[in-house]
């Protein structure tokens, strides 16, 4: 779910999907919506939606996998399209590797930008996002975290400012909230420290990154529209 001000605004919607597929689709696309919903994108049999971001157009754009793989690659790689499209290869993927998050950082903070990197053991870290160098599109990219039993595969790779608060729900059904700033930094290729304790048998199975009240509030004096990432599977 995405929160819009209105469909015919300037920007784009960019989709990623499970198994390495990226578009981009002009937001205006899908300003004549029908009851019965619109087609968004169109699915390779076997692939399935992961998540969508709003671009200006400008962004870079970030996929990582659960075997603790990462690309950064501009969003001008991926042509625009029109809605009923699959897209075009964002990631090339290694054995049953998957797609499992999706990343957009905007042109103007490039060089203050982090990345908060979540996974099913309970391991966390934040990094700079200028550690992520920038690639072609299609390739297998860098490593983002080095999975192992004790670690656990990757679950999700946020955007973050260090403002933000950190969301994690276990398999148990146990939720935790944190600020983001107390997640330590870490290098693009270490494991990260312990962020959620789990029970035995318990893993992570969603991290979501929020505005923090004071960003909230923020936001709705300038009169602007907070953009709430949809939770990572």
């Amino acid at each position: 779910m995405l929160t819009i001000k209105h469909l015919d605004q300037p920007g784009y919607f960019v989709f990623a999907t499970r198994g390495g597929l990226v578009k981009r689709t002009a937001i205006s696309e899908y300003a004549n919506m029908y009851a019965s919903g619109l087609i968004a994108i169109n699915l390779v049999p076997g692939d399935e939606l992961v998540a969508v971001r709003i671009t200006d157009g400008e962004a870079d754009v970030c996929l990582a996998t659960r075997g603790g793989m990462a690309i950064r690659f501009a969003e001008e790689h991926v042509r625009e399209t029109g809605r009923a499209t699959q897209g075009v290869i964002g990631v090339r993927l290694r054995g049953a590797d998957q797609v499992v998050s999706l990343a957009v950082v905007p042109a103007g903070e490039h060089d203050s930008a982090e990345l908060l990197t979540v996974s099913s053991q309970g391991y966390g870290k934040r990094t700079a996002f200028s550690e992520y160098p920038r690639q072609g599109r299609g390739g297998q990219g860098v490593i983002t975290l080095r999975v192992t039993p004790r670690i656990g595969h990757l679950v999700s790779l946020s955007h973050v400012s260090g403002r933000e608060e950190l969301f994690a729900l276990s398999q148990g059904g146990i939720l935790i909230r944190t600020k983001v700033d107390q997640v330590s930094r870490y290098g693009r290729a270490s494991q990260g420290v312990t962020v959620m304790r789990l029970g035995h048998d318990d893993q992570v199975v969603q991290a979501l990154v929020l505005p923090a009240e004071e960003q909230v509030a923020e936001a709705l004096d300038e009169g602007d529209t907070l953009q709430t990432p949809p939770a990572q599977a």
